[in-house]
């Protein structure tokens, strides 16, 4: 798995090292284990939003932090361009396109109904789910060879961000890039979820708090 610095004679982060490890152990999964990997985030992610509503979706909770309905729309958006890289992965094909760069967002977080982000957030997730699951039932059929095998040179240009430790407590993202096969890039797909599941989290408690009026610009991956 070869990655990419996009910050010249920069070090690499203890972060980037966790998560390449993390990673380097998709190879090594089955489709089967992918899935419910994936189906347990998507799980806890779809619980988080059911907790959402429209009267919060576009509260400034935390200044200079996305919206709840930034944040829907960001992993909608992303996930849907991420299935089709997966597809073009799974016929044995490298995706043609650019990369799913960072932060991707549409101006539907500014107008859209709540209801329907979260529509178009679960369709995309439902989406990526369901090429694991055809994965998986091709293993399931043809156990040798399993659908593009681990030791295929196929992978996909990733784009990841990590928040990296810069002292005194605080951090700041760090984006590089990563040539991956499908199954470490189902892996990436399932952190994706669970980092987002954990700001709207975070927005949500916000929210339920005595608000300070303020506003800003918002951010984030």
């Amino acid at each position: 798995m070869r990655h990419e610095d996009n910050r010249a004679c920069a070090s690499v982060s203890p972060e980037r090292s966790r998560m390449l490890t993390y990673l380097e152990r998709g190879p090594d999964l089955s489709a089967h284990a992918l899935a419910l990997r994936f189906e347990d985030a998507l799980g806890q992610f779809d619980t988080a939003i059911g907790r959402g509503n429209a009267a919060d979706a576009r509260v400034v909770a935390i200044p200079r932090e996305w919206t709840i309905a930034q944040v829907v729309d960001h992993v909608a958006q992303t996930m849907i361009r991420s299935a089709e890289e997966l597809r073009h992965l799974l016929a044995g094909r490298r995706p043609p396109a650019p990369p799913v760069y960072a932060a991707l967002i549409s101006d539907a977080a500014a107008w859209e109904s709540w209801e329907t982000l979260v529509h178009n957030v679960r369709a995309a997730n439902r989406e990526f789910g369901a090429l694991i699951l055809e994965a998986e039932r091709f293993e399931t059929k043809h156990p040798e060879p399993p659908i593009t095998q681990a030791a295929s040179p196929l992978t996909v240009k990733t784009v990841l961000v990590v928040n990296r430790a810069i002292g005194n407590g605080r951090v700041e993202p760090e984006t590089f890039t990563a040539e991956l096969p499908w199954r470490s890039y189902v892996l990436v797909q399932r952190l994706h979820l669970l980092d987002h599941r954990s700001q709207i989290q975070k927005l949500q408690a916000a929210c339920a708090a005595p608000r300070t009026g303020e506003t800003g610009a918002s951010q984030g991956h």
